[in-house]
């Protein structure tokens, strides 16, 4: 008999997905399920209670859906490398991309980051669901995984702030560009260009990485992800500076174990804690002078619950990734 302490994360996985699933088909068709959740904490055990998972759920759910979606999709990829007994805190680090024990972003910290908004929420802090990059006036980059399952119709961009108390532009999206080998099951080529109605000139825009830096090269990352267990949100943007890792430190037996591909980039300690956290999906991981290059995409990974399990990023200079970028946003 094997004891519940060790047991591989595939018996939460199954009861999980479930889960991912019917919350994904009642929040893309709007229903009523998906707009009165109210349980501030939803419990998903699996066959064994000794290792149930719980998933606790964003407060303000019933509000804004495309949060939730998102925050469970990525819990669904980095489930799939959790292969370890967790305490309750590992598990809600895994949970909840963040910017843990990071500082204030001030005005110079990536003046590109954006907020992805849903649309139909009017309280910025409440609709913001995702981040992006402002590569030029009216064009953002971000991740799929925060755009293939929404329309232009339903979304907006936040520019010109860093925080979300109701300042800033909001503006509407007249197109949503997905990268066309997408993969939602592997995170690959997790890239997506959105058009804005209107251009944000005198915002700052990032300048594309034609090539990525050496492993230990310091980049910076922004974002408003959740500070806190149970999934309170800052107002204010913050920021941390990672080191870069290499895809075959990142790729190793301890880590990922071959599933960061050429279009992912690593960053992160190899010890964990708060330098290693990500901030929020589909936001800028930078380097360069000022950090003013954009050199990957938060895409997912669990850095800041388990040793070896860093940030992992797409990868911006990749070719397939980059001339995709720049054939859609007109660069």
């Amino acid at each position: 008999m094997i004891h519940p302490s060790h047991r591989t994360a595939s018996s939460r996985i199954r009861p999980l997905v479930v889960a991912m699933a019917a919350f994904a088909v009642a929040a893309v068709a709007g229903s009523a399920s998906a707009r009165n959740l109210r349980s501030p904490e939803a419990g998903i055990q699996g066959p064994r209670a000794e290792q149930a998972f719980r998933v606790p759920m964003l407060r303000d759910a019933h509000k804004n859906w495309m949060r939730e979606y998102v925050r469970l999709r990525t819990l669904g990829q980095n489930l799939k490398f959790a292969n370890e007994p967790m305490t309750a805190y590992e598990q809600e680090q895994l949970i909840t991309p963040k910017i843990v024990g990071g500082t204030v972003a001030g005005a110079g910290d990536n003046p590109f980051q954006v907020a992805l908004l849903t649309k139909s929420v009017a309280d910025n802090f409440n609709a913001q669901f995702c981040g992006g990059t402002l590569v030029a006036p009216n064009m953002v980059v971000t991740a799929a995984h925060c755009s293939d399952f929404t329309t232009a119709g339903q979304v907006q961009v936040l520019t010109g702030t860093r925080l979300l108390d109701g300042s800033g532009v909001r503006r509407d999206v007249t197109r949503i560009s997905i990268h066309p080998n997408w993969n939602s099951r592997t995170f690959d080529y997790d890239v997506a260009v959105w058009e804005l109605s209107t251009s944000a000139f005198g915002n700052a825009t990032a300048t594309l990485a034609a090539a990525t830096p050496p492993a230990g090269t310091s980049a910076l990352i922004t974002g408003w992800g959740a500070l806190t267990e149970g999934g309170s949100f800052p107002i204010d943007l913050r920021r941390a500076i990672v080191p870069l890792v290499d895809n075959t430190t990142c790729n190793g037996r301890k880590s990922y174990n071959g599933a960061i591909t050429a279009r992912m980039v690593c960053a992160g300690l190899a010890s964990g804690g708060v330098d290693s956290c990500q901030g929020d999906s589909g936001g800028p991981l930078t380097t360069g002078s000022g950090f003013g290059t954009l050199t990957g995409i938060v895409s997912w990974g669990n850095g800041c619950a388990r040793r070896n399990k860093y940030g992992v990023y797409t990868r911006v200079s990749d070719a397939s990734v980059r001339s995709f970028i720049v054939a859609n946003a007109g660069l």
